[in-house]
């Protein structure tokens, strides 16, 4: 019943954040003017090759964090297959079921059980949104006290975020043994050194995937500086726990958007910013899923079953 509740309060925000995008591309959507700047990006090679290379540099470090986590003597091309199998097939479907792929990917090497890949794959999606609350809240700080009148708006927002994700990890699973049993896992897997390459490894994919919305923001002639787009990135993939269309759609351009303005308000610059930095990571997410397939053709079996599983959650 817990899960049930949860799920309708995430599917109702989700649909607000909707409307939202919806009343913004009535207000804001210029077709030509996104052809325009869309054709001057790919008129910088340069540009575009450099996002390609740090886009993807973070999803290698986040498959880098996963495979010290697991510590087990298994290649680092496993656990990338993993994660962008995961990208892949959310970009698919309407509602996050990529973790699907990773855990049949890693479950299927040896020594390794299905609860021990169930489990590392939770862990890491817990450690990722541990990392953007912190990256989020660093920048509510520094930044929240240039709109006072908005502060509790976005401190709302997060704070939904953080409450939502936790309900939906702990309702999932509540007996007392299971979660003393990977709290030792969690202890191990994280103790020492270790830990601190794990988390570290994972913070830094995030400042990586921030360069895109920098890069996109500065050829629209926005003034966003890096570490401005490190947290615009992190309050928009924390939003994205709402997401109820493939990819995030609608949730990811309202709450990009959003963060924008809360910097340089600029509603027309800050959509458009936003629907060209999911644009290219929609290309991004489709090109590699499909090179996945195509290198490893017996796999598209996980694509069909997170297909099916998302149809089945509508």
């Amino acid at each position: 019943m817990k899960r049930k509740h949860a799920t309708i309060a995430v599917r109702l925000a989700g649909a607000g954040l909707v409307l939202v995008f919806l009343w913004l591309t009535y207000r804001y959507f210029d077709g030509e003017e996104l052809l325009r700047q869309l054709h001057l990006l790919l008129q910088r090679p340069d540009t575009l090759v450099w996002m390609l290379l740090i886009y993807g540099a973070s999803f290698w470090l986040r498959a880098l964090a996963w495979k010290l986590y697991v510590g087990k003597p298994i290649s680092l091309v496993v656990y990338s297959k993993g994660i962008f199998f995961s990208l892949f097939i959310n970009h698919l479907t309407p509602f996050k079921v990529g973790d699907i792929a990773r855990v049949a990917v890693l479950a299927k090497q040896k020594d390794v059980s299905v609860d021990e890949a169930v489990h590392s794959v939770a862990v890491m999606r817990l450690l990722d949104m541990l990392v953007l609350c912190l990256l989020s809240a660093w920048g509510m700080y520094a930044y929240v006290h240039r709109f006072p009148a908005i502060s509790a708006t976005v401190i709302g927002v997060v704070g939904i975020v953080g409450v939502a994700a936790i309900v939906i990890l702990l309702s999932r699973k509540s007996d007392a043994e299971w979660i003393r049993k990977h709290h030792r896992m969690i202890k191990s897997a994280l103790r020492g050194k270790r830990g601190v390459y794990v988390a570290g490894i994972t913070a830094l994919s995030w400042l990586c995937e921030a360069v895109v919305i920098y890069e996109m923001a500065h050829m629209l002639g926005l003034p966003l500086s890096f570490w401005e787009s490190v947290w615009v990135n992190s309050i928009t993939v924390s939003g994205q726990v709402f997401q109820i269309a493939p990819g995030g759609l609608g949730t990811y351009e309202a709450v990009m958007a959003f963060a924008i303005t809360r910097i340089t308000p600029d509603w027309n610059s800050a959509y458009m910013a936003a629907m060209m930095t999911h644009a290219f990571k929609f290309v991004f997410s489709y090109l590699v899923g499909i090179a996945v397939l195509f290198m490893s053709p017996r796999d598209i079996s996980f694509v069909g079953a997170a297909w099916k599983k998302g149809r089945e959650k509508r």
